[in-house]
Formats: C-alpha cells, structure tokens, sequence
C-alpha cells in the first residue's frame, strides 16, 4: 500500500497553499493508495478527517509535524496540540503515553549547501544525534531535499538499523506523491498505519516526480 506520509494542508498549516481535497485528488490521480495529513504542531479533528474520507472514498489520514529543540519529529498517533518548540525528550513522554510513533523528518535538510568536507561530519558523527535515540524511524525520502541528502539519510538510518519511511513534505499540489512510503499490508485506519510503523513492515522511496 503506497501512501505519502508527509503533506501539508493550508487549513492548519500557514505555510502551505494546498488544498486538502485537492491533495487527495492529486494523490489519487497520481497512483497513491493513501495521504497523511501532517501539520504543523496541530493536529485535524477526527470528523473532519472522516468526512474527507466518506467524500472522495479515500484512505485520509492524521499525523504531526513537531518542532523540536534536536529538529522536526513526525507522529502518528498523538491527538494533541503543542504550543512552541519542545525538546526531544518531552514529545518522546508525550509519544510513549499515547503510544504512538515518532519518525525524524528531513534530518539532514540543508546540510549539503555547506557541504559535507567542509563540516566534516560523516556517518559515525551523524549517527551520535540525540534525536536518533528516540525515534521509531527516520524520513529517508523527502521530496523537498536533494537526492544527495536523502542518500546520507538513509546511510545513518542502515548504520542505526532504523526504519525508513518516505513523504512528499507536500506545500503544494505539484509535489503530492513525489516521495512515498510503501507498506506491506493494507492499512484501513490510523491504528493499522501506527501498527505497521511500530512493526517496521514498510520501505520509503520516490514516487511521482
């Protein structure tokens, strides 16, 4: 099952200009079996999301993009909203409490314009971030970075033996399925989408460009 994990919607995200009907369709149109809705440190109320859902007979599902003090955190799972920029470890609280997951969005994002020589990180350093020592994945694929910083993504996350997952990272409608994540079972609602994420049956990758 092929669903873009990370999207951006202009009803709770000021930065986007996507319209969500419009991201479902594109989706659709583009092949997808599913979207998430993942906005900025809010998350949509349940209704409005199953009302999408009955309206275009399409998987709509929920996440979070949270700011944190170690970098942006998806999750699925935690139905709340959080004010300001926290640290790692108290999302990590919050998360384990309402037994959700947490993926590390866009780690590296950035990184390559000053060049990887120059800062002399390498993957052995990278993988010393704090933020790796508390999340279920990290984003691999994002449609917003380079090819290049998606491939040093995904040697950290092989040298952690993590997860990868994919997502556009989606402001706007030409970008709806340019980087997905592909499960191995069906996911009917948020609880299948939180199992399998839990239980790592999936793999990240690009989509429609």
């Amino acid at each position: 099952m092929i669903i873009d994990l990370h999207v951006h919607t202009k009803v709770l995200s000021p930065c986007s200009d996507l319209d969500p009907k419009e991201a479902i369709e594109e989706a659709k149109k583009n092949g997808l079996d599913g979207i998430c809705f993942t906005e900025h440190n809010r998350v949509w109320n349940d209704g409005d999301i199953e009302k999408l859902r009955a309206e275009h007979d399409f998987p709509v599902l929920r996440g979070m993009e949270v700011d944190t003090t170690g970098g942006h955190v998806l999750v699925f799972g935690l139905y709340k909203t959080l004010e300001g920029v926290i640290s790692p470890k108290e999302l990590k609280r919050e998360v384990d409490k309402a037994e959700a997951v947490m993926i590390a969005a866009h780690p590296f994002r950035g990184f390559l314009l000053f060049g990887f020589s120059n800062l002399s990180l390498d993957v052995e350093e990278a993988c010393e971030r704090d933020i790796f020592k508390l999340v279920d994945a990290i984003e691999v694929y994002n449609g917003k970075l380079t090819e290049r910083e998606n491939k040093f993504a995904k040697k950290v996350c092989k040298k952690l033996n993590l997860s990868g997952t994919g997502g556009s990272d989606a402001h706007s409608i030409a970008c709806v399925g340019k980087c997905v994540t592909i499960f191995e079972e069906d996911i009917r609602d948020e609880r299948d989408l939180i199992k399998q994420l839990k239980e790592g049956k999936f793999k990240g990758g690009y989509f429609h460009k």
